[in-house]
């Protein structure tokens, strides 16, 4: 029975990689997208975030989801959707094009990453084993992030930019016949009623918002003005409908819960902070110091494998430490990092250190929402988990970004960041575990 749920979680894993990687695999093919499609900021901003924000509202029915028709099967349906819109994104080559290939390829994300998340809870109940394969999902997540630039440059060492999507291609083929024989199809007794309104209103939401923030440099006031009102109305309506709703799609009573509302808070702010810092790094190491795509990588790299240390490490003692000193340790350690990449000289030692406090932040904010919901409430709990990670991933995006084009300074980047790093301290820490 051991071996057996060890092979799941490696199994599950491998399924969650490539989509937690896509969050930011493309940051570092930004140079050579803009020369050949001559691309404008706003354009780059939108082929880069348009990912994580059309997952915001989808996985608030692929969670649920789950639920009703099985995990193991919304993972199969995910991995199709994932691989062959990956393909098929490869060979875009206009904007319009690439913008809609990465939303058919996140709506592939969408099934595989709560669909991966309800199996590890369902197969690790509690107990020391249920941290650690909580950490080490939490540690794809966190590492994948910051794998992805890296990833992506000693691809595009040797490959075209395209080779980024085609990569996730035998990922997949690997994946589907695994996932086949080994793992079982648990469907939930209680079948939750389906509406579609809830998704629509959380995408109009986010993309509403963020086409705000974006157009913010060079749009105009009403343009500016009318898409953020528009964002913020939807946002609130759609809140307001899931309090009303006898089966929400997002179960906002789940945030009386002190330890899932922090696990969320702890999910979305330091990867909006995080995410938003690694697109600025990956121009900024291209553009300014003329780093190679290869070099670039290869200078990202303490980040992803800090991350991916630190945050199995910190299931193993977490107990023992509590959630409030593992959260409050993870945020300053990162804050130290941007300041120290700030500075300048020391790069490597201030990614490592960026990834090493996200990495444990992450594998806490992780485990505090599973287990702050019950097992029957896997696929909710997965889907805020998702929302979380998505709503910061595409927030940080489109706030760092139009932040840099107002002050054009990196280095100002990674203060904000580290400051921001700070400020969750204030609204991150449970006030018991």
């Amino acid at each position: 029975m051991t071996i057996y749920r060890w092979t799941v979680l490696v199994t599950v894993l491998w399924c969650f990689l490539p989509a937690a990687v896509d969050v930011t695999i493309l940051n570092i093919a930004v140079p050579a997208l803009t020369a050949e499609m001559r691309l404008t900021a706003g354009e780059i901003l939108w082929i880069v975030d348009v990912y994580s924000l059309t997952m915001i509202g989808l996985v608030l029915v692929t969670g649920p989801l789950g639920d009703r028709i099985g995990h193991k099967r919304l993972l199969v349906i995910g991995l199709w959707v994932f691989g062959v819109a990956s393909g098929l994104s490869a060979f875009a080559r206009t904007p319009a094009e690439l913008i809609a290939g990465r939303v058919a390829v996140a709506i592939g994300a969408a099934m595989i990453i709560p669909a991966t998340l309800a199996i590890i809870r369902q197969t690790f109940h509690a107990g020391r084993s249920h941290s650690v394969a909580i950490g080490a999902w939490s540690a794809v997540a966190a590492g994948a992030s910051a794998l992805g630039p890296v990833a992506g440059g000693l691809l595009l060492n040797h490959f075209w930019w395209g080779s980024i999507f085609l990569v996730n291609v035998p990922i997949v083929a690997i994946a589907l016949p695994v996932v086949g024989f080994l793992l079982k199809n648990e469907v939930s007794e209680t079948k939750q009623p389906w509406e579609a309104t809830s998704p629509a209103l959380a995408i109009v939401g986010s993309l509403g918002i963020a086409y705000a923030i974006i157009a913010l440099p060079h749009g105009h006031a009403v343009e500016i003005v009318g898409s953020g009102l528009i964002g913020v109305i939807a946002a609130v309506i759609f809140v307001r409908r899931q309090q009303r709703l006898p089966h929400p799609m997002l179960d906002v009573s789940l945030f009386r819960r002190p330890r899932f509302r922090t696990g969320a808070v702890a999910s979305t702010l330091p990867v909006l902070v995080m995410v938003g810092f690694e697109l600025q790094l990956v121009q900024y190491l291209q553009l300014t110091l003329d780093k190679s795509p290869r070099d670039a990588a290869f200078a990202l790299l303490p980040m992803p494998l800090a991350a991916l240390i630190a945050a199995p490490l910190t299931g193993l003692v977490v107990s023992r430490i509590g959630s409030r000193a593992g959260i409050f340790a993870g945020l300053v350690v990162a804050a130290i990092g941007y300041v120290v990449v700030a500075d300048g000289p020391l790069l490597g030692v201030g990614l490592a250190l960026v990834g090493a406090g996200h990495g444990a932040v992450q594998m806490i904010a992780s485990d505090l929402i599973m287990t702050g919901a019950g097992a029957e409430q896997a696929g909710a709990a997965a889907g805020v988990e998702s929302v979380s990670f998505e709503a910061g991933a595409g927030l940080g995006v489109a706030l760092i970004g139009t932040f840099v084009a107002f002050t054009g300074s990196f280095q100002a980047v990674a203060i904000v960041c580290a400051v921001l790093i700070g400020a969750t301290i204030t609204v991150a820490l449970p006030r018991r575990d």
